[in-house]
C-alpha cells in the first residue's frame, strides 16, 4: 500500500494544473504571465512595424539624397561650362577689340593732310571699314541693336532719359523719341546698352 506521504520518486515532473486547481493568488500569476507573453508579442510586432518604417524611411532619405547629388553634380558641370564659355567668349571679344583698337591707332597715325582730298577718301573709307568690323564682331556674338518703341511707357531699366518733352496726343510718361538705339544680347531681356530716349511730360 502506498503511503502518500512518501516522498516522489527523483526526476519526476510534478503534475500540471489549471488555474482551477490553485489558490487565487496563483490564478493571478498565471493570467499576469498570459499578459506578459500578450505583451512581449505585441512589442515583437510593434518593433517589426518599426523597423520596417525605418527602413522604408531610409531609403525615401537615401533616394532622395542621391538625387539632390545627382542634381547638384549636373548644376555644377553646367555652371562650369556656362563659366568656360563666358570666359572663351570674353577672351575672343578683346582680341577682336585689340585687333580693331590697332587698326584705329593706325589710322589715326595715317591721317592725311586736309588739303589731300584723295587721302581724306582713303581715310574716310578705311574707318568706314573699321566700323563695319566693329558690327560685324557683335553680330557674331548675337549682340543686335535694341530699339525703343514709341509711345511704349518709359522704363528706367530698358531705357535712359536724355529729356522730356510736351507731346500732344500722348499721355506722360511715354517715349516720344530716340536719339540713341541700344544694344542687347541673344535674350531680349538682358539689354547691354539701354537706348536714348525722349520722354513725354
Amino acid at each position: 500500500m502506498n503511503d502518500p506521504m512518501a516522498p516522489e520518486p527523483s526526476g519526476a515532473v510534478p503534475p500540471v494544473s489549471s488555474p482551477e486547481d490553485h489558490s487565487p493568488w496563483a490564478s493571478s500569476i498565471y493570467r499576469l504571465c498570459e499578459e506578459i507573453i500578450a505583451l512581449r508579442e505585441m512589442n515583437n510586432r510593434q518593433h517589426r512595424l518599426f523597423e520596417q518604417a525605418l527602413t522604408r524611411s531610409r531609403d525615401a532619405v537615401q533616394a532622395s539624397f542621391n538625387s539632390f547629388a545627382a542634381d547638384t553634380q549636373r548644376a555644377y558641370q553646367q555652371l562650369r561650362q556656362e563659366l568656360q564659355g563666358e570666359k572663351r567668349l570674353a577672351l575672343t571679344l578683346l582680341h577682336e577689340i585689340l585687333e580693331v583698337g590697332l587698326d584705329l591707332e593706325r589710322i589715326v597715325s595715317a591721317r592725311p593732310d586736309p588739303e589731300d582730298a584723295e587721302g581724306l577718301a582713303r581715310w574716310a573709307e578705311a574707318v568706314e571699314v573699321e566700323s563695319r568690323k566693329v558690327q560685324a564682331a557683335l553680330q557674331r556674338h548675337g549682340i543686335h541693336p535694341y530699339h525703343a518703341v514709341l509711345g511704349s511707357a518709359y522704363n528706367p531699366a530698358l531705357h535712359e532719359r536724355v529729356g522730356s518733352r510736351r507731346t500732344e496726343g500722348m499721355d506722360p510718361l511715354r517715349i516720344a523719341e530716340q536719339r540713341e538705339p541700344g544694344y542687347a544680347s541673344q535674350q531680349p531681356e538682358f539689354v547691354l546698352r539701354r537706348p536714348k530716349v525722349i520722354v513725354s511730360e
